[in-house]
């Protein structure tokens, strides 16, 4: 009964943190936020998906595909994000704000210069990334061509607005991010819709006016990022990226490239599991990339809860509270896996009216992607322990163990038993979501044997010499006057 009971507990204590301006910040204020921020941004390429079912059958399989490779692009820069965010979570947790502002200002130039670079040239090659590596052919590789290059080019955009977020979210301002989603995610609805079907002449068409029409709502989204940015009062230094700290590379670095490299390793695996994918034809295609938009949305509560926890769990760290960062890792993975479960069941019992109302979608999609949503709930499960766990493990600088299972779990279980299921035994679509599930499930109980085992506390950036500028005991104080 004692263990039953503990099995459903939750301490409100663990779940807030006092803000370096004195404001009390908890995990739902940060939480909501980056849920309905993710909501918009997922949204996004749905409401693409919709608008564009309705404009030939093939386009939206196409800018799926497609997407799957604007989003290895985006992983090419989060590794340095994402080091830097464990970085700045830290020393935020510490009180040291100049550190965690010259670490903020060092990635944003290195992410801008390298994603216009590397825009340029994905845009250029455009017709061998879709037709030679992705498989398509036909009228799906000539919609997926077009909307790639106009996307790819004005890649440094896109990134730019995920690793402003990144830094903004560090500081623990989550509705920033929300606003800016909310405002990107608007324009480009009305941009599709109005292109697609035409209530007013404007001067873009079909698939390049909904890829050009998506590059402008990001543009304005990022511009109100930048006078948002100003607003949080971040301590940029112009010096450090002139003249940067050695050893303030080396960190990020250390601490970027193993989340980076898991990361991308993972967004590869996806597309060799796409172009296994590619090969069942056309209709399989359309559907993976459904599967792709509505499944996403029985993830979001627990993904949410991962990303606010990460942060509450690196400021502890960066402090010195261990316990409290290790009981709260535990404590949130409960809630992730009840949410990720109990939405993915009802996605599963209304999979016929949501493909319907959705995409548009026929009998055969449907009768396809049916069994496909009764194994997502075993996928959804394992993706709650990873999007917990995972984030706690990366904020608390334990980043090489996180490397080496992602690689491990990605190509030795996913991509590996994708090809298995899916092509030698003839399983298809299915077989690879048996596969997805697989990996899922594999990389999440690791992470949770990890995350009891404690050794993620020996990982930590901060030395106890560097919480002299911001103590414990003043957060502590300041705790207690707010409650």
């Amino acid at each position: 009964m004692e263990k039953i009971k503990k099995l459903f507990s939750y301490d409100r204590s663990l779940t807030s943190f006092v803000n370096e301006d004195g404001k009390k910040i908890t995990l739902l204020s940060l939480a909501v936020p980056i849920f309905f921020e993710s909501v918009l941004r997922i949204l996004m390429g749905t409401v693409n998906s919709m608008v564009l079912s309705r404009y030939t059958e093939t386009a939206a399989g196409a800018i799926g595909t497609a997407t799957t490779i604007l989003n290895f692009l985006m992983m090419l820069f989060s590794m340095v994000s994402t080091g830097v965010t464990v970085i700045i979570i830290q020393n935020l947790g510490a009180g040291n704000r100049k550190r965690a502002g010259e670490a903020a200002s060092l990635s944003i130039a290195f992410c801008a210069l390298m994603s216009l670079l590397v825009g340029g040239l994905a845009s250029g090659s455009a017709n061998w990334l879709m037709g030679s590596l992705m498989k398509l052919e036909g009228q799906q590789l000539d919609e997926a061509v077009k909307y790639f290059r106009i996307v790819a080019e004005f890649n440094f955009v896109s990134t730019l607005i995920v690793v402003l977020g990144a830094i903004t979210r560090s500081y623990g301002n989550t509705r920033m991010t929300f606003i800016v989603a909310m405002i990107m995610n608007g324009f480009n609805a009305i941009f599709s819709s109005v292109v697609i079907f035409r209530p007013f002449e404007v001067p873009l068409y079909g698939i390049e006016g909904v890829a050009t029409g998506r590059v402008l709502a990001e543009a304005l989204a990022l511009i109100i990022n930048i006078i948002f940015m100003f607003k949080l009062k971040i301590d940029f230094s112009f010096k450090a990226i002139i003249k940067p700290k050695l050893d303030l590379i080396k960190e990020i670095i250390q601490f970027g490239v193993p989340s980076g490299i898991g990361s991308i390793s993972y967004s590869i695996s996806t597309m060799v599991s796409t172009i296994f994918i590619s090969g069942f034809g056309p209709v399989a295609v359309s559907a993976k990339a459904y599967l792709s938009s509505v499944t996403f949305y029985s993830a979001l509560v627990g993904s949410s809860m991962g990303q606010a926890t990460s942060i509450l769990v690196g400021r502890n760290v960066g402090r010195g509270d261990m316990d409290r960062a290790y009981r709260l890792g535990l404590q949130t993975l409960k809630a992730g896996i009840a949410s990720n479960v109990f939405f993915a069941i009802i996605m599963c019992i209304f999979t016929g009216p949501i493909y319907r109302l959705l995409f548009n979608a026929s009998d055969e999609i449907i009768n396809l992607v049916q069994p496909i949503m009764a194994i997502d709930i075993l996928t959804e499960a394992g993706r709650a322990m990873n999007n917990v766990e995972e984030g706690a493990l990366r904020s608390s600088g334990d980043v090489v163990y996180q490397m080496a299972i992602g690689l491990s779990s990605c190509w030795l279980v996913s991509v590996l038993f994708s090809y298995i299921f899916g092509v030698v035994c003839g399983l298809g679509l299915t077989g690879c979501w048996i596969a997805f599930a697989m990996d899922e499930l594999t990389r999440g109980m690791l992470y949770f044997v990890r995350w009891r085992s404690k050794k993620w506390m020996e990982k930590r950036i901060i030395r106890d010499d560097e919480l002299e500028t911001a103590p414990a005991t003043a957060i502590d104080e300041a705790e207690e006057q707010k409650d």
